[in-house]
């Protein structure tokens, strides 16, 4: 499977498989994004690790492109709807999330500040 081609664009700019073999971000939800919602809104932490060459989709797949949503954004939709949706007013919720990446054996935290990024190395242990 991948998601370079063998797609076409609908009216609303999401790419639907024209073959077998063209993963789009539908097939990646059901294959990956709904375990993570599940674990996740069974109160467990969930990871998600994508791994590969530079260009090979891993964003992408992860944060999606204009109509194309990836997993990330898919999974915090779905979550904060269920949280809207409960109806028991004495549970309370806590979400955080924590984005990281390892290149060139330096890891980064990809939601600090910017501005800050390369001043401090976070320590891989």
């Amino acid at each position: 499977m991948w998601s370079h081609d063998g797609y076409e664009t609908d009216a609303r700019g999401v790419f639907v498989p024209v073959g077998n073999n063209y993963c789009d971000q539908n097939k990646a939800w059901s294959l990956l994004g709904t375990r993570i919602l599940e674990k996740a809104w069974g109160g467990l932490n969930t990871t998600l690790f994508a791994y590969g060459q530079t260009g090979s989709g891993k964003s992408y797949t992860q944060f999606g492109y204009g109509a194309n949503i990836g997993i990330i954004p898919k999974c915090a939709e779905e979550l904060f709807k269920r949280i809207d949706a409960e109806e028991d007013k004495s549970l309370t919720f806590e979400v955080s999330v924590r984005m990281i990446e390892i290149y060139c054996e330096k890891l980064q935290d990809l939601l600090d500040d910017s501005s800050k990024k390369g001043q401090k190395d976070l320590r891989i242990r």
